[in-house]
C-alpha cells in the first residue's frame, strides 16, 4: 500500500515551493527593471507589479530593495561563471585540450559583458549600492573559486608554471573584470571593440603560460 505524506508535510513543502517561486520572480523582475532603469530610479512598486507580487513578500523574502538587488548581483556573477564552466565543457567535448577550452570560456564570459543590463548592475550600480568590498565578496565567492579550480588543472596539465594559485586566480579574474569595464566605453561599434578586447586578453593570457 502507498504510504501517504501527512499534511503537516504536505503544506511545508507547499510553502517551500511558493516560497522559491515567489524568490525567482523577484530577482527576476530586479534584473530587468535595475538593469533598464538602474537601482535608484527603480521603484520597489514597480518590482513587485513585475513580479506579481505584494510588497509584503518582498520584504519577507529580501528585507528590502538593497537586500534584493545583492540577490540579483550574486545571481549574476553565479550566471557568468555557469557560462564559462558550459563553455570550457563543450570546447573539451569537441576535442579541445585545457588550454584551448579555458579560452572559449574566456570568450563567452567577455561576450555575456557586452549584456547591457548586465553592465549597469555589475558595473554602475553594485560597488555604488554594496561597496566595493561588498561586490567583491560576491564576485571572488562564485568567480574566484571556479578560476582557483581552473588554474591547478591548467597547472596540472602543464600549460601553467607552479605557483601561487589563488594569486594567478585574482589576477586572470582582474584583467577579465577589467576587459569588461573598458569593452563599457565602447559603444560604437561593439563588436570590433570586443574582437580587439579578445585579442589583447588572449595576448596577456599567453604571456602568463608556460614557454
Amino acid at each position: 500500500m502507498r504510504q501517504m505524506k501527512p499534511r503537516s508535510l504536505t503544506l511545508m513543502d507547499g510553502r517551500k515551493a511558493n516560497a522559491t517561486s515567489t524568490q525567482t520572480a523577484l530577482r527576476a523582475a530586479g534584473r530587468k527593471l535595475f538593469g533598464q532603469l538602474g537601482y535608484e530610479a527603480t521603484a520597489l512598486g514597480a518590482i513587485c507589479a513585475e513580479a506579481g507580487v505584494t510588497t509584503g513578500a518582498l520584504y519577507h523574502h529580501f528585507g528590502d530593495k538593497k537586500g534584493l538587488f545583492a540577490a540579483v548581483a550574486e545571481e549574476l556573477d553565479a550566471g557568468l561563471v555557469a557560462l564559462t564552466a558550459q563553455a570550457r565543457t563543450r570546447a573539451l567535448s569537441g576535442g579541445a585540450d585545457p588550454w584551448q577550452a579555458f579560452l572559449a570560456a574566456i570568450d563567452v564570459f567577455l561576450q555575456a559583458g557586452m549584456n547591457s543590463e548586465g553592465r549597469r548592475i555589475g558595473l554602475t550600480d553594485a560597488p555604488a549600492v554594496l561597496g566595493t568590498q561588498g561586490w567583491l565578496d560576491i564576485r571572488e565567492r562564485h568567480g574566484l573559486g571556479a578560476m582557483v579550480q581552473t588554474v591547478r588543472t591548467l597547472q596540472s596539465a602543464g600549460f601553467l608554471p607552479p605557483g601561487d594559485v589563488r594569486l594567478r586566480a585574482r589576477l586572470i579574474l582582474g584583467l577579465l573584470y577589467g576587459a569588461i569595464e573598458a569593452l563599457a566605453h565602447q559603444p560604437v561599434d561593439a563588436p570590433a571593440a570586443l574582437a580587439d578586447a579578445r585579442a589583447l586578453v588572449h595576448a596577456m593570457l599567453a604571456g602568463m603560460r608556460r614557454p
